[in-house]
């Protein structure tokens, strides 16, 4: 499964997890929810949240917590239909009859489980934590002190800056505007974006966000592709339309189904081909 390049007129990207690709700060935001946890809850809390790390635990990227029912599912990403349940502690269930229609994902009810971002927050609602927004908050502002320090990535602009002469880009982030300025500026991609779209609200806003590019631009959606490190988010929706669609699999576990669906690990992998466009 390859890209056809020829054909692309629009490439749309995410941002974390895409654009660069570090992990420390997963690690410093499941710190700020232990945080919040009653001390007797702490070492559950990490326990699970070190197998999910390792895949041994349900909840693992692809799937969705329902934090109202404390229950992990999985989803088909064509219909939202729920296909699989499982308790906490990995039991499969059947109780079809509590989700007869597709599911809508947001970050409070359904969680998608689409990156490393998601499995701390699984875990803290799991032992009680209510809001974690105060806690990615702290991570957001640990990340652009001097003490943070993304991974080199070089190459990174100089793709980006040839790709944009030769196509339309655009990067749609769930981060807030003032979060993705400090973070481009930071990963030296200040003006490589001529169109950001913030709070995006992935995946529920995804396949409007991506109809609207397609009018805007006037192209079909073999024309555009979409890359993300989160397959809920942005490489479903992708295929839904008909658009080719690059997933950055840092696990290799991933195996895409469509041809019009690249899998890779790692972002520079699409470098060279990214340069001789």
């Amino acid at each position: 499964m390859t890209i056809i390049w020829d054909k692309i007129k629009l490439v749309i990207f995410d941002l974390d997890g895409t654009l660069y690709e570090d992990t420390a700060h997963f690690e410093y935001y499941a710190n700020q929810l232990s945080d919040k946890l009653p001390e007797e809850k702490r070492e559950s809390f990490w326990k699970d949240y070190r197998n999910m790390l390792k895949g041994n635990h349900p909840v693992i990227v692809g799937r969705v917590y329902d934090a109202v029912r404390d229950r992990i599912l999985v989803v088909s990403p064509e219909t939202n239909q729920v296909t699989r349940i499982f308790n906490w502690d990995g039991q499969e269930l059947d109780e079809f009859e509590k989700y007869p229609a597709p599911i809508t994902m947001d970050f409070d009810n359904f969680i998608a489980i689409g990156d490393g971002w998601w499995p701390p927050v699984a875990a803290a609602k799991h032992y009680g934590v209510g809001s974690t927004y105060d806690a990615y908050s702290r991570t957001k502002d640990f990340m652009q002190t001097e003490e943070f320090q993304f991974a080199d990535n070089p190459g990174l602009r100089e793709a980006l800056t040839h790709l944009g002469k030769k196509k339309d880009l655009v990067l749609i982030t769930n981060s807030q505007a003032d979060d993705v300025e400090r973070l481009l500026v930071t990963l030296n991609l200040s003006g490589v974006f001529p169109q950001i779209v913030a709070s995006a609200k992935k995946p529920q806003q995804t396949l409007h966000h991506f109809e609207t590019l397609l009018d805007q631009y006037g192209i079909n959606p073999e024309e555009a592709v979409s890359i993300g490190d989160n397959y809920l988010n942005e490489i479903a929706p992708a295929e839904r339309l008909g658009m080719q669609a690059v997933l950055i699999d840092s696990a290799n576990a991933f195996e895409a189904e469509k041809e019009s669906t690249m899998v890779v690990q790692t972002l520079s992998e699409l470098f060279a081909e990214m340069k001789s466009v």
